[in-house]
């Protein structure tokens, strides 16, 4: 078997999502093998782990683990909004559970109950109903599309249970079918296939706007519509509404929905089960040659593909390396837009600075203007991922052209500076107050740490339990974990190893763990956390170690810098990612101060070291020597 292990097979083995991956990183739960490429993890470290939340060891992290395996139910608060709403629809879940009712056909009676309600459908007895006489209908499409969904429901039965669904009370919403679906769906059939609704507020705007009259618009992964449903109100022709998904309930209850929304007209809902990736070029209500005016969704996140689809993914879209199923709509849908139409899309937000996501980046650069990019915060229900809304043009940009950012404030900011960037970051998050504070630091004479540093990873020995120990035994030393890594300091060690370099799966040539002087770092971090050590001590793969080389620069004036308020704003603006790479620091500035300066902040680390003085005394050091004004200061404090 394969030792190395991407995301997508570590979160699929673990039973979680990529986001939750990351987090376990962060935590110290898993150790990547690498720095700077895509993650990669240790085969045994990612079973072990496995073994070790099945058997109640670590039992904080039983209940992530589980999600993609959770029977769990749960109304999406952010779409219901509504208390009494929330009561009914437990009311109908809750009898349909304890039922052992079918969700396909309990979703069919509680449509036709629906229908019914809403006078578009009459009858006097069961059977009848379901002879499906066109004498029922007012709207000779809700029965084909009533029959269709019917006769696609393999073993359908006639419980008498099913009829008392005909009778319940049904709350008042636009997609109150979808949202009892919801609420009959369990959690982890939600997680594995990323089907989370968006909530209403943040479709309101994005549809208020972009949507005008007589458009084509197009959602391309539209659940049970509520995209459309909410643009309907400024559509006058539901011809012009379209939906794929690979839900059959979900698109059933789309038409069902838009029949109810456009009583008054008789027509056919361009909704159709079918997968967007691979079909759309095959289904009878599109063709290559559809174009759209607007493509609005929420894409399915960290989707896990079959082998054989993903191969052929792949062939499709050879520029998304990432295999990120985010990104494959994100690219179809530019496809799909006429010249000068407009997209939106809901995503996480690690697309805008994750490395391995720079494939999407580069086909949002070539084809389109960015609009606007939205920060949304924990937007969904059980998910902790931030998102972020993004709108692009079909266009090509122009050299001038602003996007906007919206976030704790708004700003504009130019688009062709993403270009620059490392890996074409979107640093969005850095303004133009942002951009002269950092630009007063990259003004000086400067040299960088790549070519003039030796770098090495933790060491990675394949099984934790093994070989680290609790206690000082004979022939064992410290071994330091990336949580043990403070600002100028190492704490007190809490593992103990023998080293065997030759027992373990990763190692790097000792004499850099025995260097004379050496900084180490967290890897999986926001901030900048380096400790100086000139004990030749050895570290996981959860602290890195960076020994510089350059003339004439001490390594603790390295260490000041690296540690300093004004570096930690500069590494958060142009990169912020979780981990701290290798890559990234490479590029940050090392100003040529003067012999004098630099024996003046040499001395200053030695005090702190000592601890006869406080580390913010550096921190004030270093802000003088940039000449950084006390507005500027405040402004970086507020911003890390």
């Amino acid at each position: 078997m394969d030792k190395k292990l991407n995301i997508a097979q570590t979160s699929e083995i673990l039973g979680i999502s990529n986001a939750t991956v990351r987090n376990w990183i962060r935590h110290d739960y898993l150790s990547p093998l690498n720095i700077d490429s895509e993650l990669f993890f240790d085969h045994n470290e990612v079973a072990t782990l496995k073994k070790d939340i099945e058997n109640g060891k670590i039992v904080r992290l039983n209940k992530r683990a589980n999600k993609r395996n959770s029977d769990k139910k749960f109304i999406p608060k952010e779409y219901s909004g509504n208390n009494n709403i929330d009561i009914d629809i437990n009311n109908i879940s809750s009898f349909v559970t304890k039922s052992s009712l079918s969700i396909n056909e309990a979703i069919f009676f509680l449509s036709i109950n629906l229908l019914q309600r809403e006078d578009l459908l009459h009858y006097s007895y069961f059977d009848e109903l379901l002879t499906f006489n066109k004498g029922l209908f007012k709207n000779k499409y809700i029965q084909v599309i009533l029959e269709d969904f019917y006769n696609s429901i393999q073993n359908f039965s006639l419980d008498k249970k099913y009829e008392e669904l005909l009778e319940k009370k049904i709350p008042t919403h636009n997609d109150i079918l979808g949202l009892i679906y919801q609420s009959l769906k369990s959690e982890g059939e939600k997680a594995k296939h990323g089907s989370y609704y968006t909530p209403k507020e943040i479709v309101t705007e994005i549809i208020s706007d972009y949507v005008k009259d007589n458009q084509k618009i197009l959602d391309p992964c539209c659940g049970t519509g509520q995209f459309l449903l909410i643009a309907s109100d400024s559509i006058s022709n539901p011809r012009n509404l379209f939906g794929f998904d690979i839900d059959p309930i979900a698109v059933f209850i789309t038409k069902i929905n838009l029949v109810l929304k456009y009583k008054p007209i008789d027509f056919y809902p361009n909704i159709t089960c079918k997968d967007t990736l691979l079909d759309y070029d095959s289904s009878p209500l599109f063709s290559s040659e559809e174009q759209f005016d607007l493509i609005l969704t929420n894409p399915p996140w960290g989707l896990h593909f079959e082998n054989g689809t993903l191969g052929t993914l792949k062939s499709l879209f050879p520029h998304i390396k990432s295999i990120e199923s985010f990104s494959y709509f994100l690219s179809k849908s530019i496809e799909m837009l006429n010249d000068g139409g407009i997209l939106s899309f809901i995503l996480p937000e690690s697309i805008l600075n994750i490395k391995v996501h720079s494939d999407i980046r580069n086909t949002i650069l070539k084809n389109t203007s960015i609009k606007k990019i939205k920060k949304l915060g924990r937007a969904f229900t059980n998910v902790f991922t931030n998102v972020i809304r993004i709108d692009l043009s079909k266009k090509v940009v122009e050299e001038n052209h602003k996007l906007e950012i919206i976030s704790d404030s708004s700003y504009f900011i130019f688009q062709n500076r993403f270009l620059s960037n490392p890996d074409l970051i979107f640093d969005i998050d850095v303004n133009d107050f942002d951009s002269s504070i950092i630009e007063k630091v990259f003004a000086r004479s400067f040299t960088t740490l790549k070519n003039n540093a030796e770098w090495a990873l933790g060491i990675v020995t394949g099984d934790n339990n093994k070989f680290i120990h609790t206690t000082k035994e004979g022939g064992y030393e410290e071994i330091y974990k990336g949580k043990d890594v403070n600002k100028y300091f190492l704490s007190t060690p809490n593992n103990f190893i023998k080293f065997e370099p030759e027992k373990f799966q990763q190692v790097a040539p000792e004499e850099k763990y025995r260097a004379n002087e050496k900084l180490i770092y967290k890897f999986i971090s926001n901030k900048l956390v380096f400790a100086y050590d000139d004990k030749q001590k050895l570290t996981l793969n959860s602290a890195n170690i960076l020994i510089p080389k350059i003339d004439n620069y001490p390594t603790k004036v390295v260490l000041s810098l690296l540690n300093s308020s004004l570096y930690q704003f500069i590494y958060l603006k142009k990169f912020n990612t979780i981990k701290v790479l290798r890559g990234n620091l490479e590029e940050l500035p090392l100003p040529l101060f003067s012999k004098t300066k630099n024996s003046e902040i040499v001395n200053l680390v030695d005090k702190v070291l000592a601890k006869d003085i406080d580390a913010n005394v550096i921190d004030n050091y270093v802000f003088e020597l940039f000449g950084i004004t006390f507005t500027e200061i405040e402004h970086i404090k507020n911003s890390i």
